[in-house]
């Protein structure tokens, strides 16, 4: 089986970019901004990160060990098909990014939850990822060059948890601007989540575009050196 062409710390680079990418979620910083404005948030906050990192956690490690590792080592027995692979994905996540508008369904407030014990906001926060596990298209390109890195099992294990620690990172640096200026955070964490809302139509669109570049470089760049 080929390794990857991505040494470790390549590899590295390019997961924490993605996942700075990937935590750019209005829905889910919508319902922590939500929550934060209630009382006594600061467990209810806790366990909604809690359970969006291990719902986002446990996807990850039952796509890099189930289906995409199948998929994976049956692409790798047949050597350079994985980079037509590669290439056609990064065309077609360049295609999204041009016509994102048709994809982007509108943005609506987020759901208040019925019940915000600690119990339940863990729950809502665990089925939130899980939701959008399947269409997140970072997340799954990330996992794609985990998975062919060829990593060894405790390896993939903490680089997806160094993946899901940045990708909830937005939402602790809300709970911890709450801890910090308590009632005076509220219309300053709004501002900020107003302006994620407006903006990740035009920061989406450059993320696709750029993911889809780059994983079209790669292939280009791998052609270059089987040439060579």
């Amino acid at each position: 089986m080929p390794t990857s062409s991505y040494p470790t710390s390549a590899l590295l680079a390019s997961v924490v970019a993605i996942a700075v990418i990937d935590s750019i979620n209005p829905n889910a910083m919508a319902m922590q901004v939500y929550l934060l404005t209630t009382l006594k948030p600061v467990a209810r906050s806790i366990a909604f990160i809690l359970g969006d990192f291990v719902a986002a956690w446990l996807t990850g490690l039952l796509l890099a060990f189930g289906i995409t590792s199948a998929i994976v080592r049956i692409f790798n027995s047949l050597n350079e098909v994985i980079y037509v692979l590669q290439f056609i994905l990064g065309v077609v996540l360049i295609i999204i990014g041009y016509n994102l508008d048709h994809f982007l369904k509108p943005q609506t407030p987020a759901k208040r939850p019925k019940s915000l014990k600690p119990l339940h906001t863990f729950l809502l926060g665990a089925t939130m990822a899980f939701v959008e596990a399947p269409t997140a298209l970072p997340y799954l390109v990330a996992i794609e060059r985990i998975t062919r890195a060829n990593l060894p099992l405790h390896q993939t294990i903490a680089v997806l948890t160094l993946y899901n620690f940045i990708f909830v990172l937005p939402l602790t640096v809300l709970l911890g601007m709450y801890l910090l200026l308590r009632e005076r955070s509220t219309h300053l964490i709004n501002r900020i989540n107003r302006a994620i809302v407006a903006w990740f139509p035009q920061i989406m669109r450059v993320i696709l575009i750029l993911l889809g570049s780059a994983l079209i470089l790669d292939c280009i760049a791998y052609i270059g050196r089987f040439l060579l």
